[in-house]
C-alpha cells in the first residue's frame, strides 16, 4: 500500500519471502526521490500499523534540525 504523507511516499507491503514465510517490506522516499528509510521485518504487524509507525517516524524526522541526515554538504550527493 502506497500513501503520501508530508512530502514523503510511504510504501508498505506484505509478501512471501524466498524462504516461504510472510515478510513486511517498507520504504520511505521524499518528494525529491531520495531514499529516507527502507527495510523489512518478520513480524505479524499489519500494513496499516506499519504505515502509522512510519508516519510517526516522518514527524520525528521533520521536527529535527537535520531530517534524515541530508544536511547540505554532507557528501551524500
Amino acid at each position: 500500500m502506497k500513501v503520501k504523507y508530508k512530502g514523503h511516499e510511504i510504501d508498505v507491503s506484505r509478501e512471501k519471502c524466498m524462504g516461504g514465510w510472510s515478510t513486511l517490506y517498507y520504504s520511505v522516499f521524499n518528494d525529491e526521490g531520495r531514499e529516507c528509510l527502507t527495510g523489512f521485518e518478520d513480524s505479524a504487524e499489519s500494513v496499516r500499523d506499519k504505515i502509522a509507525q512510519l508516519k510517526e517516524r516522518i514527524d520525528n524526522e521533520l521536527s529535527s534540525d537535520d531530517p534524515w541526515g541530508f544536511e547540505e554538504g554532507s557528501g551524500d550527493d
